[in-house]
């Protein structure tokens, strides 16, 4: 396999340009891709495509490891990177890369950061391992994903580290760890999503969704852990969506097993999906996900299978939607045991904690953790609930 040489490139865009800019430009069939250094620095309204291999990977083409980074100076600029190329198919390979877009000093501009390929991974492509990283501030809203738009057939996505950095003021970010859509074999890749909120950020969100927007057909998600950590302390910040695997699952789609941890606002944290669309009765599976809210307002949903709520001291009024009723979304009648962590309340014992949990006057069971802090179970009544219920 040819491989191609290691480049270092620095550039600097003046306004109104319209640039794709490549790392290997002249790549032949089933090459290697060189390990390519590529540093653009924006200083004027510009649309820039920074791609750090070739167009499309075809074949048995492997990427390179390659170190992408756009510096945004100006305003009203729009920036796509791929970390490999536009799409990938055949058996192709993304590289291991770090793509890095950041507009800490700018304003209203929106990147959109891929490990792998913005357009379609299909048939046997393997995303890479790649580290995608945004920072940003300045009205912006942006977007990272872990490997491509769509993955189709039976791609695989890497296990991918992502990180955005809300620098200051008013901005967002949507964190996808594989593709927007994944669907027909596919799997998505064991990763890693942080939303950390900066010292000096005023008003923001955001989404984080450990596979897709979506997961169809018999595609599966993977094993990902999702995180809010919050620098600020401003409690005018907007609330954060954390979703383990899709926004939907469709067909017989299966997820995976899954960590979600919330910030200190109110915040929506799903295990495995808010939206079933299952071929049949139970054809969707879910992971046994650990969710916790962290501060804040929270609702919560664990999904289909076996999942552990876990709430630490001033955990806010949470609202569980689904305790020991997931498998219901899927048209499954399959007996669930959800658990409920509430071990850093220090409760003696089961006895203890029952004596402070009663129905609400719509019949619901509230669990009185503190004078601030309580669990709803929605559908649920405290008659219902037992010491096996609960990790005290």
């Amino acid at each position: 396999m040819r491989r191609l040489p290691d480049d270092t490139i620095t550039l600097t865009l003046p306004s109104v340009t319209f640039d794709t800019l490549f790392g290997d430009p002249d790549f032949p069939v089933n090459a290697r891709g060189g390990n390519d250094t590529i540093t653009v620095s924006v200083e004027g309204m510009t649309s820039v495509n920074l791609i750090g291999d070739t167009t499309t990977l075809l074949d048995h083409s492997r990427g390179g490891n390659d170190t992408l980074t756009v510096k945004i100076a100006a305003s009203l600029n729009t920036v796509v990177v791929d970390g490999d190329a536009q799409s990938m198919s055949g058996d192709a390979k993304g590289g291991n890369d770090t793509v890095t877009g950041d507009s800490t000093n700018s304003l209203r501009n929106g990147f959109s950061l891929f490990g792998d390929a913005e357009c379609a991974m299909s048939d046997h492509t393997q995303g890479g391992n790649d580290t995608v990283i945004g920072v940003f501030g300045g009205r912006s809203a942006n977007t990272l994903v872990g490997d491509g738009g769509t993955m189709t057939g039976d791609a695989h996505g890497g296990n991918d580290t992502l990180a955005a950095f809300q620098a200051n003021q008013d901005g967002s970010a949507a964190l996808y760890g594989d593709a927007f859509g994944i669907t027909d074999h596919a799997r998505g890749g064991n990763d890693t999503l942080t939303f950390t909120i900066g010292s000096n950020a005023q008003n923001g969100g955001g989404g984080l969704y450990g596979d897709a927007g979506e997961l169809a057909g018999d595609a599966s998600g993977g094993n990902d852990t999702l995180t809010v950590v919050d620098l600020s302390g401003h409690f005018n910040y907007e609330s954060f969506t954390m979703i383990g695997d899709a926004y939907t699952m469709s067909g017989s789609a299966h997820g995976g097993n899954d960590i979600v941890a919330g910030g200190a606002y109110a915040d929506y944290i799903v295990g495995d999906a808010l939206h079933y669309n299952p071929a049949a009765p139970g054809s969707i599976t879910g992971g046994r996900d650990v969710l916790n809210g962290a501060g804040g307002n929270d609702e919560m949903w664990g999904g289909p299978n076996n999942d552990i709520f876990v709430f630490d001291r001033g955990s806010g009024q949470d609202l569980i939607h689904d305790f020991n009723q997931g498998n219901t979304a899927v048209g499954s009648t399959a007996v669930e045991h959800d658990l409920i962590d509430v071990h850093d309340y220090g409760f003696a014992d089961w006895t203890a904690l029952k004596s402070l949990i009663s129905d609400d006057p719509s019949g619901n069971a509230v669990i009185h953790l503190t004078g601030s802090d309580t669990i709803t179970l929605q559908g649920v009544h405290a008659a219902d609930l037992h010491a096996t219920d609960f990790i005290v």
